[in-house]
């Protein structure tokens, strides 16, 4: 058998390459789509909280409510945690009914 035939035969040359390439493109998007969306998530689950613990805080209690210290740390926690739990539930529902929506291509 010639180098020719075993390079044909392994994939490695001939008309099958060029399907793979494109094959192998179309999973690479589709990885940098998940990539984006997990990331996504990430920093919202991060920040989300964090933000609406100091706006809370520095904003609206502080702001147009008089109330002691602990009580604006607290109802800001209690805020924060809410905006927490509606991220994550985001997340879990884009995660559970977007993945039916983002099969993948048959292939026979």
């Amino acid at each position: 058998m010639t180098n020719k035939n075993k390079k044909t035969i392994a994939g490695i040359g001939g008309p099958a390459a060029p399907s793979k390439q494109s094959k192998q493109k179309s999973e690479d998007s589709q990885d940098y789509s998940s990539f984006k969306t997990v990331l996504f998530y990430c920093m919202l689950i991060v920040f989300l909280p964090v933000i609406t613990f100091f706006l809370m805080k520095a904003v609206v209690l502080d702001g147009f409510f008089e109330m002691s210290e602990v009580k604006v740390n607290i109802f800001s926690a209690v805020g924060a945690v809410v905006s927490l739990h509606i991220a994550l539930g985001l997340y879990i529902y884009r995660a559970y009914f977007g993945a039916a929506s983002s099969k993948a291509p048959k292939e026979d």
